[in-house]
């Protein structure tokens, strides 16, 4: 049976479990393990970028090239954007955790603040899931597919 490559979207749903899990600790209260499961988010979320850097985006490169709505300077550009964006998010949430007057409602602007980072986050996932995993497929033979994700695999 022929595999795609969006099994590497797989980890998307772990990735997103993460950061539900860090804003479930946010609602809470809880702002330093909020901090803490944000890292771990972070970790999962470079480690997935990581692979896509390393072996997706020079074959996409490659093999598909520009394509509009799907020119790979977007996906890099959008990896860029989103971890700039989780180094602003850490840094708020940082500040939340050391203020010991912080609650609810500060609880609620850093919920509403980050926000704009999952429209980001979603943004990308779809862009990934509707054309660069889908385009990339259908110019890779299986064996040039299996090894990618044997590569992905190994790197997690």
């Amino acid at each position: 049976m022929t595999r795609s490559l969006l099994e590497l979207m797989e980890v998307h749903g772990e990735i997103d479990e993460l950061f539900g899990r860090h804003r479930d600790l946010v609602v809470s209260l809880d702002f330093p393990k909020a901090a803490d499961a944000l890292d771990t988010f972070e970790r999962a979320l470079k480690a997935h970028m990581d692979v896509e850097e390393k072996y997706v985006f020079p074959l996409y490169e490659q093999r598909v090239g520009h394509l509009l709505g799907g020119d790979p300077k977007f996906f890099h550009a959008e990896h860029r954007n989103l971890l700039k964006r989780l180094a602003e998010i850490r840094a708020k949430l940082r500040e939340l955790a050391a203020n010991r007057a912080a609650g609810p409602r500060q609880a609620h602007e850093f919920l509403a603040a980050e926000s704009m980072f999952l429209h980001l986050l979603d943004h990308h996932g779809r862009r990934e899931r509707n054309t660069l995993y889908p385009e990339l497929d259908r110019k890779l033979s299986d064996a040039e597919r299996e090894e990618i994700l044997r590569l992905s695999a190994s790197s997690h």
